[in-house]
């Protein structure tokens, strides 16, 4: 596979500006989404997303019982689960256990018209508990990771021959990588603010979680 740069000109802030990001409260939860389309048709974005040959292209190595009831487990991160719901070419419904926190992530597929091809609407829905956690670093905590996690998707969807590891590990380390980041982390704070969050507070959790991810704390 080659190893190509990802440019800030081009899939990242593409990826930043196709992503339509929004923060609700659920009970003693708050789910974050994510939704993007992608022009690949649902087949080919499901199989990217729960195969171990298409995660581990872009996301993490995957093992374990992958059938609806069975538990999974990335290698790379320790993060594991039980997969609570499994429609294939649809909805995908896992538990999302790190480091004693349980959480839930909900993944949608539906067809989409893209230009005249058929394409996909990916909504991503990552439920997380109000705590401290939460209160210190808001939505963009979690919803980073996965803005980083849907651009390397679109370059593994787009590019079957791509590194995407690799090419992800160098933008990481580059300027843009820091850009993206921050860029992500503006986003996120105008969709706390969305969702009614105080100003002050939006910002500060914001800013934190920046930080954070840039090794600045």
């Amino acid at each position: 596979m080659e190893t190509k740069p990802v440019s800030s000109a081009g899939a990242s802030t593409e990826s930043l500006e196709n992503v339509t990001r929004s923060v609700a409260r659920d009970g003693t939860s708050y789910v974050v989404t994510l939704e993007r389309t992608f022009p690949n048709s649902p087949e080919t974005v499901w199989a990217a997303c729960t195969t171990p040959y298409g995660l581990s292209r872009w996301f993490e190595p995957l093992e374990g019982e992958l059938t609806r009831g069975g538990r999974y487990r990335l290698t790379a991160s320790g993060t594991s689960g039980t997969i609570e719901r499994c429609e294939p070419n649809s909805a995908l419904q896992v538990t999302w256990e790190y480091d004693g926190d349980v959480s839930r992530v909900r993944l949608t597929l539906e067809p989409a018209d893209t230009g005249g091809t058929g394409g996909t609407h990916l909504a991503l829905h990552h439920t997380v508990p109000d705590n401290e956690h939460w209160a210190q670093y808001g939505p963009a905590a979690t919803g980073i990771g996965w803005d980083g996690a849907l651009l390397a998707l679109s370059l593994a969807l787009a590019d079957e021959g791509l590194d995407v590891q690799g090419a992800m590990s160098a933008f990481n380390d580059a300027d843009e990588g820091k850009q993206f980041v921050e860029s992500a982390a503006d986003r996120w704070c105008i969709a706390h603010l969305s969702a009614g969050e105080d100003p002050d507070d939006a910002h500060d959790s914001a800013a934190r979680t920046a930080s954070f991810y840039l090794g600045d704390e």
